[in-house]
Order: C-alpha cells, then sequence, then structure tokens
C-alpha cells in the first residue's frame, strides 16, 4: 500500500504576488471538500486528448493541492507506450481528483486534474442530492453493487462512513468467519428495507473487503438509505 500523505495548504500560502491576482477555489464535487487552489479558470487551459484532464502548468500557474497521495498506476496508451500515472486523492472522501506523471510532487511541471471531478461551487447540493458515489454501481439485470469495507469486533452494527471507494460497516464477529457475513446481511437488509434473498455476497466472504449484489432497488435509493443510516 503507498504511504497516504495530504497536502494542507491554507488559502493565505496561496496568494499569488500582487494585489489584483484573482484566485480560483475548487472543490470535490462529490464530497465539497476543498481541493485546488489556481490563479486560472480551469475551463481556460488545455485539456489532453486521451482522458480529456485539464493540463495545469505549474511552470505558469499557481496550484496549492489539498490531496492525498493514491500510488502509481500504469496505463497502455496505444502500441508499446505505457503510461505512469501518480494519482491523488481528496482529502475527504478519497475520489480520484488529478495526477501527475513524475513521482515527486515538488518538481511535477504539471498536474493533470481529471474532467468533471471538481467544482467552483462548495456544498452546492445536499448529501441527498449529491452524485451517487463510485462505491455503489449499476450492473446489468438491474442489479446494483455496494463495495462495503467490514471493521469487524465491534460493539455494535453500524454504517460509519460512506465514501466515493466504499461503505464502512462495523461487525460484531469476526470477518473471516462465515458468522460475520451473515451478520452484514441481516444488518443490510434492516438498513435498505430488504430480505435475504434479495441480497448476494459476491466477493469477499473471508476478508473485510466485500462486493455486495442488491436487487429491486437503484443506485440513488441504495445511497440515500446508507446516507440515513449512517453514523459517526
Amino acid at each position: 500500500m503507498p504511504k497516504r500523505t495530504t497536502h494542507t495548504y491554507s488559502s493565505e500560502d496561496a496568494v499569488p504576488d500582487g494585489p489584483d491576482s484573482d484566485l480560483f477555489v475548487y472543490y470535490c464535487k462529490h464530497c465539497s471538500s476543498h481541493v485546488l487552489i489556481t490563479d486560472t479558470q480551469l475551463q481556460k487551459i488545455p485539456k489532453r486528448k486521451t482522458d480529456k484532464a485539464y493540463v495545469l502548468d505549474r511552470n505558469k500557474h499557481l496550484a496549492r493541492l489539498n490531496t492525498r497521495e493514491a500510488g502509481k498506476v500504469l496505463l497502455k496508451r496505444g502500441e508499446g507506450k505505457v503510461e505512469r500515472q501518480y494519482r491523488m486523492t481528496c482529502a475527504g472522501c478519497e475520489l480520484f481528483v488529478c495526477y501527475r506523471t513524475e513521482e515527486d510532487l515538488e518538481s511535477a511541471s504539471f498536474i493533470y486534474v481529471v474532467d468533471g471531478a471538481l467544482s467552483t461551487i462548495a456544498a452546492e447540493t445536499t448529501p441527498q442530492d449529491a452524485p451517487v458515489p463510485p462505491c455503489i454501481s449499476q450492473l446489468e439485470g438491474g442489479l446494483v453493487q455496494v463495495a462495503i469495507e467490514v471493521e469487524d469486533r465491534s460493539q455494535r452494527s453500524a454504517i460509519t462512513r460512506v465514501n466515493a471507494d466504499d461503505v464502512r460497516v462495523t461487525i460484531a464477529a469476526p470477518a473471516a468467519r462465515g458468522e460475520a457475513n451473515n451478520e452484514l446481511l441481516e444488518f443490510m437488509g434492516k438498513v435498505l428495507g430488504l430480505k435475504l434473498s434479495q441480497m448476494t455476497l459476491q466477493r469477499g466472504w473471508n476478508n473485510k473487503s466485500k462486493l455486495l449484489a442488491i436487487e429491486d432497488l437503484t443506485p440513488r435509493e441504495v445511497y440515500e438509505k446508507l446516507l440515513e443510516a449512517a453514523q459517526p
């Protein structure tokens, strides 16, 4: 697992030289956490042809980030070409928001901002109106898949967080045993208002990372029910 480091800068740190300089603050489109302060509008800078990411040139523009390191990813770009991406996620919900091609952030000349990941408006919607996070996805045949991360041996069954990557669920039983799966399904059935026959554990029978398939609900309905049940 890569080391996860948060790079946090205050707006005071981000002020460029000159009293008339304009600053643009960008927020995570999923959770509204502050992600980027820059001195240009993203829609005015070039975009990559490959993935439509905005190309923020740090030699020309200010780029102050509040992100977490998410490790290196290798992507095939045409025949015999491999692109290295050092990805960065939102510090609030861990949504993939930008990347660079150099390992060292300080020496990286360009920051590539994922198209559609950021917004200039913070908290423009209520959580119920926010986009459904990637951890809740639509499958073929009308099924909805939920990525779940179980925290076992807890005092109570509860949903503690819904973020971009997974739904965090605490369970009293050990995750490596079958009773944890039974407890998880019974608890999720109560939260979602479903019978056991409407849910299938697709992956993760013997570990903490699980995939749950759900019938008869939309991704939006699943998301809203999970938010309603979530406890800090």
